[in-house]
């Protein structure tokens, strides 16, 4: 008697190595779609068509997904290992996004210095320059100021 109530999975529901990538990328377009204003019809409009592509790409609809998720839901404990797994990998993309982030970050704020650095340099040439202007323009005064004669005053005798 206990034997009939555990049959094994359905014909129609989909194995947990399906179900797998599917709730990964299920998952992805959900919080894909926590970026869509939330309009009347936008997640409908925006969210169906990402959805139908999900399916579409791991060979289901949307009709054997909720039968399959129902089932695995009065199955607690392949759920869970379904989770398990699903968590890992959605983890491990986050983790790569992040890296792939986190060199593209720096690798912006290596150009953002070396742009700073080269800024810093023409700043203090012109300094330079201006410097060496002022300075020659000094020396050119003092010149022609020393050139210039004063007028001798005759002597009143």
């Amino acid at each position: 008697m206990l034997a009939s109530c555990k049959q094994g999975r359905p014909n129609g529901i989909l194995s947990p190595k399906q179900m797998v990538p599917l709730l990964v990328d299920v998952h992805i377009v959900d919080g894909s779609l926590s970026n869509v204003p939330a309009m009347p019809d936008s997640l409908f409009k925006h969210g169906v068509s990402r959805y139908d592509k999900v399916f579409k790409a791991h060979g289901a609809d949307s009709v054997q997904f909720r039968k399959s998720f129902a089932w695995y839901a009065n199955e607690p404990d392949q759920l869970y290992d379904i989770y398990v797994k699903v968590s890992d990998i959605i983890k491990a993309k986050v983790d790569s996004s992040l890296k792939a982030r986190a060199k593209a970050d720096s690798l912006l704020q290596v150009k953002q210095n070396k742009l700073l650095a080269e800024r810093a340099k023409r700043v203090a040439d012109s300094v330079k320059k201006a410097e060496k202007l002022k300075a020659d323009s000094i020396r050119k005064k003092a010149k022609t100021d020393s050139a210039v004669k004063k007028p001798v005053k005759p002597k009143l005798l």
